[in-house]
């Protein structure tokens, strides 16, 4: 994983407890920080590794993440209370598999489903689709506690304003009375049932996205399966889990203390001792291999890495399909040794 330190550009303040950051980013860089839409950045500040989606399309020239402070993140209060304009992030190039196929010669209808910062991503999705597909119909359901809590709201509008035809956009509200109950309320079961019922035919959707909350994600997802849209056009994102991944692994697994793991990382080869109480991050932290990662959860993509011989435990995670786990791709962070002899290869992903 590259980083860079990139100057702040500006700072837009977009509710009490959010902010939106554009950096500044030097021409030689440009091709490095190409993105596409639904991508995400990390942050590593003194060691720790926060990711952030780009809010923004790939073609509108600009660099930008929307953060949310959040209980206990110190990372996310110092960005939205202390940075200032002008100061110096050490920040990666994009990342990340979330996102939908562009198909701008085709007519099609989309459903996104968000939840507070969750809108990041898609909003970055939005803004590229409505730019290059002229027939697509995007619906956008987003809920939030109070309309004060609403991160991008004008942007929302203005892009309401500008696709009055191709973007639909419905808030949701848990903490405010409305004149329509529809919109009151968390997005959840319930609620997908009642909006296919008013809003939207199902049966004319493509692609839908969901970002939130983990139990959002599950539940929505699995509507929208049960509703008849194939898995395989069904793409989330999860920002934050419950629990550590490798908690539900049996604490006795049928390894070897200690293996001998092989591991590929940008053209170099690395000879790790991994013990089975660790993760495969861990493992090469602890022999001083840099290591990409960032959540270290198995929410993001950053460790993704090919296993090309041995076994591993592999525990839940929220990026990797089926056909992934069959072309033996892996997370590096939530994977402990399984055989007693291993081999990874980063490069080959």
């Amino acid at each position: 994983m590259d980083f860079h330190s990139l100057q702040v550009k500006t700072l837009n303040k977009l509710t009490p407890n959010s902010v939106e950051i554009t950096f500044d980013i030097p021409d030689e860089l440009k091709p490095e920080f190409q993105f596409k839409s639904g991508q995400y950045i990390t942050l590593d500040m003194d060691g720790t590794r926060r990711d952030y989606s780009l809010c923004t399309s790939p073609l509108d020239g600009k660099w930008s993440i929307g953060i949310k402070s959040v209980t206990g993140g110190f990372i996310s209060k110092f960005l939205n209370s202390d940075l200032k304009e002008g100061d110096f992030l050490k920040v990666s190039t994009p990342n990340g598999r979330f996102g939908i196929p562009s198909k701008p010669n085709e007519k099609r209808t989309i459903l996104a489903f968000a939840a507070g910062s969750g809108i990041t991503p898609i909003l970055s999705i939005i803004r590229y689709t409505l730019q290059t597909e002229k027939w697509v119909n995007f619906y956008l359901f987003y809920s939030n506690k109070t309309p004060q809590d609403v991160m991008f709201y004008e942007d929302l509008k203005k892009l309401k304003a500008e696709f009055p035809e191709n973007f639909h956009l419905h808030l949701f509200y848990t903490q405010e009375r409305l004149e329509d109950w529809l919109f009151e309320g968390r997005l959840n079961a319930h609620k997908f049932e009642l909006i296919l019922n008013q809003l939207v035919d199902i049966n004319e959707v493509d692609e839908a996205l969901v970002c939130g909350p983990n139990e959002m994600i599950k539940e929505i997802s699995n509507e929208i399966f049960k509703a008849g849209i194939p898995k395989q056009h069904i793409h989330f994102e999860l920002f934050t889990t419950d629990s550590n991944p490798l908690d539900i692994l049996p604490e006795e697994m049928d390894a070897p203390d200690d293996v001998q793991v092989t591991v590929e990382l940008d053209g170099e080869t690395h000879e790790v001792v991994w013990n089975r109480g660790k993760n495969l991050i861990d493992a090469m932290l602890d022999a001083d291999v840099d290591a990409p990662y960032s959540c270290k959860g198995g929410i993001c993509s950053s460790c993704m890495c090919k296993l090309e011989e041995g076994e591993v435990h592999l525990a839940e995670n929220f990026v990797l399909t089926d056909s992934d786990i069959e072309e033996g791709l892996i997370l590096a962070c939530i994977s402990r040794p399984k055989s007693d002899k291993i081999r990874i290869n980063f490069d080959a992903v």
